[in-house]
């Protein structure tokens, strides 16, 4: 329901920001600090990597739950109890003595974060009239967009001087102040069902996104034909099978895949998709190749990504308001073809670029992300009807999860494995071959933006079904 009372609103707004910014800090904010911790509590690389890729592990399985959480239980209720235990999750790990009880607290934050995120996106659209979802959502995504990309600059410069454990605390105190302030805030705004949870779909698409992270994590040791990768794809696919099959014969389903019928919003998921993929993987390779092929120190390195966030900070809520008034298609359009453009800068890296250089074209992929993030989700959540919209965001913001995941994976895995072709170790070429693999690896990523400009030609067509309230601003 959308709320009248601008102050209450507002309010209401802002403590979901808070939320969604300390959630996004904690996500990608253990990048910068791993080495710190792997020394810290012995570990080695392997049991360090799940320190993050668990974090998305955990938000991957409790995220599709959301949907049917807030169709269940109250809003008020829902939001403080994800509050609650993502604010337990950060107290744990700022103490954690071992890495067990770190990656149990890495899990409890992932939990907290999951439920709190994927209702922030249904209930920005619940309070906000049609007329300003836009700007609200591009002010959300400076949270979800902005923060995990500013995230490794401030972890290397707390790292550095403090250590690892303050990351948390200052996590755990926002979070903290932000529940306090729910209690007081926050409200009751979306409709409830007395329905019951399908626990055997929840364990079947538990099941199969776990997989598919798991077989992810997976192929950075093993070989793809491997049983620890193609054997758990092939287990993971299976159960998803299961439980898209499942949902076919539920009068009530667990997710409701009947959403992709609607052109709209399956083209928004596989825009959506495109965008988290490249991203991902985008940064994950480029402080590779900044601090192991250039050997520029952490901090430094994180400096040079710092100018593209701020101005992707900027772009953000101006993209918002922009959708208000012209619709997701030339924002989309434009922000695929600079997606592009800084696809095909980076494939051009060698080992004497200018960190200038760098710092342009990561600044216009950054735009490229703050122009169509959110406008995108706006229009593909708002696409289906209202009574829908917690379906909606929990299947976008699973699918992109996966996206980033598969995307960060299979684009590392073409740098290495470019990188080790004895064709191009025969090949008189005047850069390392480390570097001539990354470049085949952005050389990839342009490819698939093409194919996303693509789709973003086409896909704000008119449709030939009636036309949704979001059509009707894509085609102003």
């Amino acid at each position: 329901m959308s709320i009248e009372n601008s102050t209450r609103r507002n309010l209401i707004f802002a403590v979901m920001l808070a939320a969604s910014i300390a959630g996004g800090f904690a996500q990608t904010s253990l990048t910068t600090a791993l080495p710190s911790v792997m020394h810290d509590l012995n570990i080695n690389a392997v049991l360090g990597n799940w320190l993050t890729s668990g974090f998305s592990l955990a938000m991957a399985i409790i995220v599709p739950a959301t949907a049917f959480m807030m169709k269940r239980f109250h809003t008020k209720a829902l939001f403080i109890t994800g509050i609650a235990i993502f604010t337990i999750g950060l107290f744990m790990a700022a103490v954690a003595p071992t890495f067990n009880v770190l990656m149990l607290a890495r899990v409890i934050q992932a939990i907290g974060c999951g439920i709190s995120l994927s209702m922030t996106q249904v209930i920005i659209l619940a309070i906000f009239p049609i007329s300003s979802q836009g700007t609200a959502m591009g002010v959300y995504g400076l949270a979800v967009g902005a923060a995990p990309v500013i995230a490794p600059t401030l972890t290397g410069l707390i790292v550095d001087s403090l250590g690892w454990r303050p990351i948390f605390w200052i996590s755990a105190i926002i979070s903290s102040l932000v529940l306090l302030l729910a209690i007081f805030v926050m409200d009751n705004v979306l409709e409830n069902q007395a329905i019951h949870m399908d626990i055997t779909s929840f364990l079947l698409c538990g099941f199969g996104f776990a997989g598919m992270q798991l077989g992810l994590s997976n192929l950075g040791t093993s070989a793809f034909f491997s049983p620890e990768v193609i054997g758990t794809f092939i287990l993971s696919a299976m159960s998803l099978l299961a439980f898209v099959m499942r949902q076919k014969r539920l009068q009530e389903p667990f997710l409701n895949l009947r959403l992709f019928r609607n052109r709209s919003f399956s083209m928004a998921v596989a825009l959506i998709c495109i965008l988290y993929a490249i991203m991902i993987a985008g940064s994950t390779i480029i402080p590779i190749y900044l601090q192991q092929m250039r050997g520029f120190p952490v901090t430094e390195s994180a400096l040079m990504m710092l100018p593209g966030s701020l101005v992707m900070a900027a772009i953000t809520p101006l993209a918002g308001r922009l959708f208000d008034n012209i619709g997701p298609k030339p924002l989309t359009i434009v922000g695929m073809t600079a997606l592009v453009i800084s696809s095909v800068g980076f494939s051009l890296l060698t080992d004497s670029t200018n960190p200038l250089y760098v710092i342009i074209i990561f600044t216009i992929r950054l735009i490229a992300v703050g122009l169509m993030m959110m406008p995108i989700t706006t229009w593909g959540i708002a696409s289906v009807e209202q009574r829908y919209t917690s379906d909606a965001s929990a299947l976008l913001t699973s699918l992109r999860t996966l996206a980033g995941a598969f995307g960060s994976a299979i684009f590392v895995a073409v740098m290495v494995g470019a990188a080790s072709l004895p064709t191009l170790h025969s090949l008189d070429i005047p850069i390392p071959h480390s570097i001539a693999g990354l470049d085949i690896s952005f050389a990839g990523m342009t490819a698939l933006s093409v194919i996303g400009l693509i789709l973003a030609i086409i896909a704000f067509r008119k449709p030939k079904l009636a036309t949704t309230k979001v059509d009707e601003v894509a085609k102003r």
